[in-house]
């Protein structure tokens, strides 16, 4: 039986800065004034939007939609608006233009570039990293992604209120039962959304996989290593043929360590084969498996496969 095997690895040794805290005396603190009528426009749109359990304790992101456009939006228990996530080709904040402005065009424009986040007394240093940078602008922290496979274009913009994010927990925040299931989830959304921009079908939860590649990521991080083969020597295709998982096609991407979901998907996006792996039009199923170790630090595991 003829079988392509995709293995691919996403090495983030760079990201053991994440674990240092240094003492900070003097961290910044804003004060946002939220509108009432903003707060109740933004509590009657998302009732029946889809809703996930962000790391910000209180805070969940919403699916929604203006205008034809997606957005993830950070709504807190009083309907306020306290974040967003765009990613659609053409959308603008600030006069950035996702899919059109580059990382030279914004670095032209002199925003206040952020190294690390005020937490307290201890400051969370930001990794350096080609897929993204930090800025601060107005009340918010501001997130760019930019695609070095497509000539360093913005893609997408997280926004996240100021005192929201220095008053999270740690570098990931809420780490509940909850955001590990919604985290599953926004993980292969922002897959489809890319792959939907290549002209490329969704790819479709795979139920059967979930215990294979949860299992992979909690021996991961219960057991301190970082590898497609296990300790019991098993690589990807061994784990899913015991599972009883018959498949024409089946590759896997990990990744570990990053401060959110999109933070992973767009590490992975940057790295030329995992990005194939996210791209490819032969497969047409995902399983994403995601496990926090004792410092909350994330493990994904991620199985694409196109079953028999």
């Amino acid at each position: 039986m003829f079988r392509k095997l995709v293995i691919l690895l996403l090495a983030i040794g760079m990201y053991a800065a994440w674990k240092f805290e240094v003492p900070n005396v003097s961290a910044p603190t804003s004060i946002q004034v939220k509108s009432t009528e903003v707060a109740e426009e933004q509590q009657e749109r998302s009732t029946d939007a889809p809703r996930f359990t962000s790391q910000y304790a209180g805070h969940d992101w919403y699916l929604l939609e203006k205008n034809g456009d997606r957005s993830l939006e950070l709504i807190d228990a009083d309907g306020s608006k306290q974040g967003q996530y765009q990613f659609e080709t053409g959308s603008i904040f600030e006069g950035l233009v996702v899919g059109e402005t580059t990382r030279q065009q914004v670095e032209q424009i002199g925003f206040d570039e952020v190294k690390s986040y005020n937490k307290g007394l201890k400051r969370y240093l930001i990794p350096d990293d080609p897929s993204f940078n930090v800025y601060a602008i107005d009340d918010d922290y501001v997130t760019l992604f930019f695609d070095q496979h497509d000539d360093d274009k913005l893609k997408a913009v997280l926004t996240v209120d100021r005192d929201v994010e220095e008053s999270s927990e740690g570098y990931y925040g809420d780490v509940s039962e909850d955001n590990l299931v919604a985290n599953e989830q926004l993980m292969r959304m922002l897959m489809n959304w890319d792959r939907q921009k290549f002209g490329l079908s969704a790819l479709a939860d795979y139920e059967p996989l979930l215990p294979v590649v949860r299992a992979h990521s909690e021996n991961m991080a219960r057991n301190n290593f970082f590898s497609h083969t296990d300790p019991e020597g098993r690589d990807p295709f061994e784990r899913m043929n015991e599972a009883g998982i018959a498949y024409s096609l089946a590759g896997e991407n990990l990744a570990m360590g990053q401060m959110s979901v999109f933070h992973a998907h767009w590490g992975l996006m940057n790295s030329l084969g995992h990005r194939e792996n996210i791209l490819k039009d032969g497969f047409t199923h995902v399983s994403v498996g995601l496990v926090y170790n004792e410092e909350s630090s994330p493990f994904y595991t991620i199985n694409f496969i196109t079953p028999r």
